[in-house]
């Protein structure tokens, strides 16, 4: 059945209130029609205007736009690679960052779906949040290597002719990896107890970075 047959043809037959009410609305002049619309029109957007405007009282005011990770980030990624995203005032973390200067990186890692915040972004850097029995330390790395911030790397000293090499710290975090024309540079967590033998190898050029599973609660302890 075509459209045009649905329309034509005679009125519905409505319950009889309803057709008095209609026949009530037809005789009210055009005009006065219009305005009435126009007046129904203008309450119902102001209900729904003060019904958004107590659910953003509910939560603090009007959403704020900030940032948010969309996957797990390590220290040292740029804050460019977090999203936009309008949340409530109650739902914000404390300090919560709007504007990122421009080159801005992580210095604590931020998880998936958490909002970015001042303490991100700590110009201290990567060891800025660290415990004060852990150093964050240079060491010089190859690119085909693949050591990447937020993974977990051995520190090997390399002996010389028939010494054998030493392990002198299991499982410790990639917080950064700088690259500074075609050299790369890992900073590694290392406790304090770790930064002497591996600096000791570092005087020699023989310290070796191998790639390593996270630290478990009953093996080596991260930073």
């Amino acid at each position: 059945m075509h459209l045009r047959q649905l329309l034509d043809g005679r009125p519905l037959a409505l319950p009889s209130p309803l057709d008095a009410a209609a026949e009530r609305w037809a005789r009210v002049p055009p005009r006065l029609r219009a305005l009435l619309a126009l007046l129904a029109t203008l309450a119902v957007i102001t209900g729904l205007h003060h019904r958004i405007a107590a659910a953003e009282a509910r939560w603090g005011g009007t959403p704020v736009t900030v940032l948010r990770a969309v996957e797990d980030l390590p220290a040292g990624s740029p804050a460019a690679r977090l999203e936009p995203i309008a949340l409530p005032p109650a739902a914000l973390p404390p300090r919560a960052v709007r504007h990122p200067p421009d080159g801005a990186v992580l210095s604590l890692p931020l998880p998936a779906g958490s909002v970015l915040t001042h303490a991100h972004l700590d110009p201290r850097g990567p060891a800025a949040h660290l415990p004060a029995d852990v150093r964050a330390m240079p060491v010089p790395v190859e690119a085909g290597w693949q050591v990447e911030p937020g993974g977990w790397v051995d520190v090997w000293v390399l002996g010389a002719g028939q010494a054998p090499s030493r392990l002198v710290a299991r499982s410790r975090a990639v917080l950064e990896v700088r690259r500074d024309e075609g050299m790369r540079t890992a900073l590694v967590a290392l406790r304090d107890d770790e930064v002497g033998p591996a600096t000791e190898g570092l005087a020699l050029g023989k310290v070796l970075l191998t790639h390593a599973p996270p630290p478990t609660a009953s093996g080596a302890r991260g930073p």
